[in-house]
């Protein structure tokens, strides 16, 4: 049966993942590189996680990448910061909180959900839609998860091919305190 599950979602995932706007995705990554300071919110749930990982691989890229929330104090958000959201519906309270006070200080902020139309959507400067649909024993959420996890690697891959940063410099920034 794991064997199911596991093909079932890498089925769905790359199916998705078929359907993506890559042309959007290579803008959000060029936001990434020429933004001062990036930063992510970082919901609850599987996108925020998949978020904070982000965070961290943009980290070892040496790109100012921070959470907000996140302790220690996360700087504050300048114009010429980009801000990256994941959230499923477009409509959580804590995102749409945060975008309010983004448009009043002329932030930006890229979006990647499943919803479109949503609250979210409306001031984003770049929306990644991931058109998600049920697969066997995946819901469609489960199957935007996967993929988001994946999509966020593939652009720190892109990223590391535009900064020239060789996978030797990549492991060499990667945790050696344990």
């Amino acid at each position: 049966m794991l064997r199911e599950y596991c093909e079932s979602a890498i089925k769905g995932t790359e199916e998705l993942l078929a359907k993506i706007d890559y042309k959007k995705v290579e803008t959000v990554a060029e936001h990434i590189l020429n933004a001062d300071n990036v930063f992510v919110v970082a919901d609850v749930g599987r996108p925020g996680l998949a978020l904070m990982n982000f965070t961290e691989r943009l980290r070892q890229l040496r790109i100012r990448a921070y959470r907000l929330e996140e302790s220690p104090p996360t700087p504050s958000v300048h114009k010429g910061d980009i801000v990256l959201i994941g959230s499923v519906d477009g409509e959580d309270a804590t995102s749409i909180t945060f975008m309010r006070s983004a448009k009043t200080l002329d932030i930006d902020y890229d979006l990647f959900t499943m919803t479109k139309g949503s609250t979210l959507e409306k001031d984003a400067t770049e929306t990644i839609i991931f058109d998600a649909e049920p697969k066997d024993e995946l819901i469609a959420e489960e199957v935007f998860e996967l993929a988001f996890y994946v999509l966020l690697d593939a652009i720190v891959l892109y990223l590391q091919e535009k900064l020239g940063a060789s996978k030797e410099h990549m492991q060499k920034e990667l945790p050696n305190l344990f």
